[in-house]
């Protein structure tokens, strides 16, 4: 008598070979991959049940070059490579991050503007501040885990464990200054893409006399300029950080992990992610806006 499971297994794979004979009227391209992903089914319900599954997994498994990596990683049993230079680099490190989150947004270069210079630099310095503190507490965030996985992996007479125990304290009573800052740029942010729903918002309350064909366009253009002036703050913020963050940091954590060795690539700030943001309202500014005028000119 055959177990439950092999009865079920037969009873799909009968139902597989009714459903491959029903597809023949299919096209041809449908009818292709339907049978192409029934023939694999059956293939993997002829052997036993877990080795069909391993056998999926496998199939969908991760690239052979990044899984070489990792098999490479796994062979190297050095926690620390080199220790005499590890602490001189940690110190440089912890120095880079005291000066950039001092000094990573004073001051940014700006463009003349006149009397709005000022309020465009508040804008710009927001917008790096947010992303150095992003960018600096992600750095102590990843030491502190860093020095602290190294150090289990350190025999308990070597001499790497005693640097990493001492580097960890210190990134441990370190680490929660860095935290909570950088929150001043979104909110700068949302309450100025927020403000063409307020106008909308606005319209059903009757604030706004929609029915006029200039004031529909007006709006229209408020909020062109609005995204305008955003994604010009946006862009100078990001680029003002990601130059700093380069300036005090790179050169330093380069060669920290260089001591450490095999982890990996160092932190990066975000300032790409903000300037892609902002390419994205630019298109909305200079495309959707100019088409959602376009209709109200021709509606009202």
């Amino acid at each position: 008598m055959k177990p439950e499971s092999s009865n079920a297994t037969d009873e799909v794979a009968r139902q597989l070979h009714r459903a491959r004979e029903t597809i023949g009227g299919s096209p041809e391209l449908l009818r292709s991959g339907i049978a192409e992903q029934i023939d694999r089914t059956l293939a993997l319900l002829g052997g036993d049940a877990e080795e069909a599954a391993a056998e999926v997994l496998d199939r969908l498994g991760g690239s052979a070059t990044v899984e070489q990596r990792i098999l490479a990683e796994l062979q190297v049993d050095i926690p620390l490579a080199d220790p005499a230079d590890f602490l001189p680099a940690h110190r440089q490190v912890m120095r880079g991050l005291e000066i950039l989150d001092r000094d990573g947004t004073r001051e940014p270069r700006l463009p003349r503007l006149g009397p709005l210079t000022p309020v465009f630099g508040i804008g710009v310095e927001f917008v790096a501040a947010y992303i150095v503190k992003s960018y600096a507490a992600a750095v102590a965030n990843r030491l502190r885990y860093l020095y602290t996985r190294r150090e289990t992996q350190c025999p308990p007479d070597s001499v790497a464990r005693p640097l990493y125990r001492n580097a960890r304290t210190e990134m441990d009573r370190l680490t929660p200054g860095f935290s909570g800052g950088g929150r001043s740029a979104p909110l700068l942010l949302a309450g100025g893409i927020s403000a063409p729903l307020l106008a909308t918002g606005a319209r059903y309350f009757g604030a706004v006399e929609w029915s006029s064909r200039w004031v529909s366009l007006g709006v229209v253009a408020a909020v062109f300029l609005l995204l305008i002036v955003i994604t010009s703050v946006m862009f100078a913020g990001a680029g003002v950080a990601h130059r700093r963050s380069r300036l005090v940091l790179e050169a330093r954590l380069g060669r920290l992990y260089a001591a450490i060795g095999h982890a990996g690539s160092p932190p990066k700030d975000n300032s790409v992610e903000v300037a892609t943001l902002a390419v994205a309202l630019t298109v909305v500014a200079w495309v959707a806006l100019p088409a959602i005028g376009a209709v109200l000119y021709v509606v009202f």
